[in-house]
């Protein structure tokens, strides 16, 4: 005999704006906000010089945080991390080259630096109108030697080390750090034998990030001189070059838009917040904050007029105007219970208007929801209201749910496993009755040309194994399906829109979808394949969502890396009954990377096992065969070449890879010597370690 009420945030919001608002505004278009941003960062910005001035700052020189080496297990796992970065400087996309390039290159590659580092020292020199050299080659001596940069019209070279306060490259091993050290001071002794003038920055300057303040002051002393280009110069011949130049923060814009409207944060509050030098960690961040407002205000001022003018309303200001209605009207609640679902989703805006019914009644509140699946950032959702219920709501009981029917354990272990990793995700301990599977994750690897046969053979693998049943396709992105349905001639796949479905010639008669992570939040499917798992600016994880701009606007930061992502992924993993087939391309995720090294797996190809062979040098870049084209021969190097350029000239490395316990940078190799054969390193003579053989 309860009275029980039912609705949705939206149906709640709207009904009380009806009840006390005569010319009740309509909810705006979902893509209302990302088309005015796309149209404002590609048109009206040209009418706004201090917006466009800062957009282009801000993408060149600070967009991109660089972090210290020490934050880092390896220079592979900074080099993981970056991943996806544009590495083209600025000068090369308005400064293309007049030449004819390789018929088989579609597009003029430009001037690409190694780090991110580099690429805000090349971008801040050029916005200054300081000429450069990029590795321009070192005209004395006898050695091949190329300093990262050289102001020609100075006569200064610039070199970027990666090393802490001590002299020290921790994040390399104590073998490769040496050789790391040693060859520093042999650069120094260089420019002192032959009086050039040599300016160092370094990577501990990233701790305080101060790279550019300490760089500028030394210019200054050398007497050099700033001369600002025209950005709108820029912006027009980098926006005829590249035409996705500043793509990247689209998203990022969208989200810091619906945090704020969330919170109720105007013009004058938002510049107060983000010009608090208190909450800013160094000047870096506070200019690169007082930079992005600079061009985010202007879209936020845009957005809020034109649904003015449209006589609309977007979610956030619905609530928000709902609340205020409450809190002024004060109308009868007789409720004695408010339960809300999926609370993990929670906004600050629903937030305070459940907070302000709850005054009115004196309702008791229970939320059910799953802290590992918080994957609404981007909407306004704030995860803390979560995590810290104590210090928004009260004193207060958990209950914890840990049975789960859909997923198997050993698919359970390593998913809990995994978004556990994060220590501010509640602790919790799922179990299964279901039938055990036993590899419910499959890693499968493919090259480019070949994914529409890679994902048919997969589809006809679970065909086969598991009948006619149900087959969710995920992807990161709604892009991630794209490069399956392009149309071809011979193309097999389809896929329609309007109902989601996949038709892949063969196999009509299976219920195919494909959704992206986020819509796929609630539903389920007998199995599941996840797309384009690479490792990527704009992959899985997309590393643009955990921008720190965003923590300014949250009720707490979260510190750990990419951590809305990771639960994405956790989303990703969950959807299937039965098993979830990963399809990786040659740039793995590191989200993938992580599951494979945790587990013990081994990557699967379209024509068998693959096993791999690290680095010893980076730790997390492959070995794979090469050929030198002077003398056609075959030697091993590093996937992440040029940003790692160890090589091996025994391809037997990849069948009995055997690390040398001496210096962890060589691989042991069979050997002959005067008394016989003999293991020794690849590093001889700088590693003399042995071992003799029988």
């Amino acid at each position: 005999n309860q009275d029980i009420k039912a609705t949705t945030f939206h149906k709640l919001g709207y009904d009380i704006i009806k009840k006390y608002q005569l010319d009740t505004p309509v909810v705006t278009n979902e893509n209302t906000l990302s088309n005015i941003i796309k149209k404002y960062l590609q048109e009206d910005i040209l009418n706004n010089t201090e917006a466009l001035q800062s957009y282009i700052q801000y993408v060149a020189c600070y967009m991109n945080i660089p972090e210290e080496y020490d934050n880092y297990n390896s220079l592979g796992e900074k080099l993981d991390t970056e991943k996806g970065i544009d590495f083209q400087t600025l000068k090369s996309k308005c400064e293309p080259l007049n030449i004819e390039m390789k018929s088989k290159l579609d597009t003029i590659q430009g001037e690409k630096v190694k780090s991110v580092e580099e690429l805000i020292i090349a971008n801040f020199l050029y916005l200054n109108g300081i000429e450069y050299e990029y590795e321009a080659s070192y005209p004395y001596g006898d050695t091949v030697y190329r300093p990262d940069f050289y102001l020609k019209d100075y006569d200064i070279y610039i070199e970027h080390f990666g090393i802490d306060e001590d002299n020290r490259a921790k994040w390399l091993t104590p073998f490769n750090e040496r050789k790391y050290i040693e060859t520093m001071y042999i650069k120094r002794e260089v420019h002192k034998t032959y009086r050039t003038k040599l300016l160092e920055t370094y990577s501990y300057y990233n701790k305080n990030n101060v790279l550019l303040l300490k760089l500028r002051k030394m210019l200054e002393a050398e007497n050099v001189s700033f001369k600002p280009r025209d950005t709108k110069d820029i912006y027009t011949k980098v926006s005829e070059y590249d035409k996705n130049f500043g793509r990247e923060i689209i998203k990022l814009v969208e989200s810091f838009v619906n945090l704020s409207k969330s919170r109720k944060l105007n013009h004058n509050s938002l510049i107060k917040i983000f010009s608090n030098k208190s909450t800013s960690k160094n000047s870096f961040m506070l200019k690169r904050q007082e930079m992005f407002l600079h061009f985010i205000l202007p879209i936020l001022e845009k957005y809020d007029t034109i649904i003015k003018e449209r006589n609309e309303i977007d979610f956030n200001d619905m609530i928000n105007k709902a609340t205020d209605y409450v809190k002024k009207n004060k109308p009868k609640y007789t409720y004695q219970y408010i339960i809300i679902d999926e609370y993990q989703d929670i906004s600050f805006s629903r937030f305070k208007l459940i907070q302000e019914i709850r005054n009115l009644s004196g309702a008791r509140l229970v939320c059910v929801g799953d802290d590992w699946q918080s994957i609404y950032r981007f909407a306004g959702s704030d995860i803390s209201l979560f995590n810290n219920f104590e210090k928004y709501v009260g004193k207060y009981e958990q209950l914890l749910i840990e049975q789960t029917y859909r997923n198997s354990q050993p698919l359970i272990d390593i998913a809990s496993n995994y978004i556990q990793k994060n220590p501010k995700q509640v602790f919790k301990n799922p179990k299964s009755n279901k039938e055990s599977i036993e590899e419910p994750i499959k890693f499968v690897q493919y090259k480019q040309e070949e994914i529409e046969d890679i994902f048919i053979n997969e589809i006809k693998k679970l065909v086969n194994k598991y009948g006619n049943q149900s087959i969710l396709v995920l992807g990161r992105h709604s892009f991630d399906i794209n490069d399956l349905i392009r149309l071809t001639p011979s193309n097999r796949i389809k896929y329609i829109e309007r109902s989601d479905k996949l038709e892949i010639k063969g196999f009509e008669h299976i219920d195919i979808k494909y959704l992206t992570v986020h819509r796929s939040k609630g539903t389920e499917a007998d199995n599941v394949i996840v797309l384009n798992l690479k490792n990527d600016l704009l992959g899985f994880p997309n590393k643009l969502t955990d921008d720190p701009i965003l923590s300014q606007l949250l009720s707490e930061e979260e510190e750990y890396r990419f951590a809305e992502e990771r639960r994405l992924f956790y989303v990703a993993l969950t959807r299937t009954k039965n098993e979830v087939v990963l399809l990786i391309p040659s740039d793995i995720s590191l989200f993938v990377e992580e599951l494979l090294m945790d587990n013990d797996y081994v990557l699967t190809t379209f024509d068998g096992m693959l096993k791999t062979t690290n680095c010893p040098y980076c730790k997390t870049g492959k070995l794979v065969i090469r050929q030198n084209s002077l003398n056609n021969t075959q030697f091993l190097g590093c996937s992440h070449y040029p940003n790692c350029n160890r090589t091996f000239d025994n391809l037997e490395i990849l069948k009995n890879k055997f690390l040398c316990s001496s210096c962890r940078s060589g691989f042991m190799i069979k050997k002959t010597g005067k008394y016989g054969n003999f293991l020794g390193c690849t590093n001889f003579p700088a590693c003399r370690f042995t071992i003799k053989l029988k």
